[in-house]
């Protein structure tokens, strides 16, 4: 896979890159450590094609579709669950020697009031915010997106 390296310019990154905005909406779930083997068990029926699981010492945190969620949650009564969000994902591939990325995209939309989360994968970065900032978030990045496009062509 070809990426881009560190030594790009953020603006020229930010040119080559296309939003991605899933219609599937995602929920944020927070599970008690204790349900760790129980959840870890359950994790090859997902059938989304984007998750993601985190284990912290005080809480399991899972990103999942909607339907994914749907058919798990009864049971987890005691889960946290933040959502519905919709998952923004970055189509350019970057090396791990790019430095900003994330907080020029962050930075545009904390600046428009969207407050968000961040995924990194091991070469994309996602955001995922929830559905009613959703149409502001993708107007905001849309248009810095296009706007260095235009730039670019100069």
């Amino acid at each position: 896979m070809k990426t881009i390296s560190g030594d790009t310019p953020l603006a020229a990154i930010l040119a080559r890159t296309e939003l991605t905005v899933h219609p599937a909406e995602f929920m944020l779930i927070g599970l008690n450590p204790i349900e760790r083997s129980q959840i870890e068990a359950r994790l090859s029926g997902l059938t989304g094609d984007f998750w993601q699981y985190i284990v912290e010492p005080d809480v399991l945190t899972l990103l999942l579709n909607r339907c994914d969620w749907m058919r798990l949650a009864s049971d987890y009564p005691q889960a946290q669950v933040a959502g519905p969000l919709r998952l923004f994902s970055f189509s350019v591939a970057m090396d791990w020697d790019v430095v900003g990325f994330l907080a020029a995209v962050t930075g545009l939309l904390a600046r428009a009031g969207v407050p968000l989360g961040a995924v990194c994968g091991y070469y994309r970065d996602h955001l995922f915010i929830a559905v009613e900032h959703a149409a502001r978030a993708e107007a905001v990045l849309r248009s810095e997106i296009d706007r260095l496009k235009e730039s670019d062509k100069k």
